[in-house]
């Protein structure tokens, strides 16, 4: 069984091997390292980086949000391809060869399952933890959310429903964090003001 859309992730990777400069920022935008580091950099940017007494307090606040929504969204593709053994399909390199071409050339060959993505459930819960707190704020964690969400697509080891399943998870971990958060209270708090007696906030 593949994808419904794998018409579309063809038409994606068919893109692959087309203009080489693209897939050399493909290849940076789809591996490991240089998306999670923008995002890690974005978080301790808003962690230390206002000088607003207010509005350094709830992007921190927001910060934390964002850390346990990463975890959280972690952990719901682990429950559900380790747990459950949920594998609806495939990977696209797997069934179709424009995908493989893609992903020898941009990226290489995971073994995990490639339903939900799981860079889209991190990405996408960090994104949406820091959106209750400082929706400006959580504009740009979005935007890498998405740029690295479909650096996958391009590079035939996630289809676009994949990545749709990994946001829904992270959107839904965004808002259990914070549901979390508030139910908790004052633990944050107290977290924070460690945080704070320490000097690393």
């Amino acid at each position: 069984m593949t994808s419904p859309d794998a018409s579309l992730s063809t038409l994606i990777t068919n893109l692959a091997g087309e203009i080489p400069l693209a897939d050399k920022v493909m290849n940076v935008l789809a591996c490991d390292f240089f998306m999670p580091m923008c995002m890690s950099l974005s978080l301790l940017f808003l962690w230390f980086g206002t000088r607003n007494p207010i509005m350094r307090v709830k992007n921190q606040y927001g910060a934390m949000c964002a850390s346990a929504s990463l975890g959280f969204g972690n952990l719901g593709v682990h429950v559900l391809n380790r747990v459950t053994e949920f594998d609806p399909w495939p990977r696209p390199f797997e069934v179709d060869a424009s995908a493989r071409q893609a992903a020898e050339i941009v990226f290489y060959l995971p073994s995990d399952p490639s339903f939900p993505a799981n860079v889209a459930a991190l990405t996408f819960g960090a994104a949406t933890g820091m959106w209750f707190y400082n929706r400006r704020a959580s504009i740009p964690l979005f935007i890498i959310a998405v740029v690295w969400s479909f650096s996958r697509v391009y590079a035939g080891v996630h289809y676009p429903l994949d990545v749709l399943g990994g946001a829904a998870i992270g959107i839904v971990m965004g808002g259990f964090s914070y549901i979390q958060m508030r139910i908790l209270w004052p633990l944050p708090a107290i977290c924070f003001w460690i945080a704070r007696k320490v000097y690393v906030a």
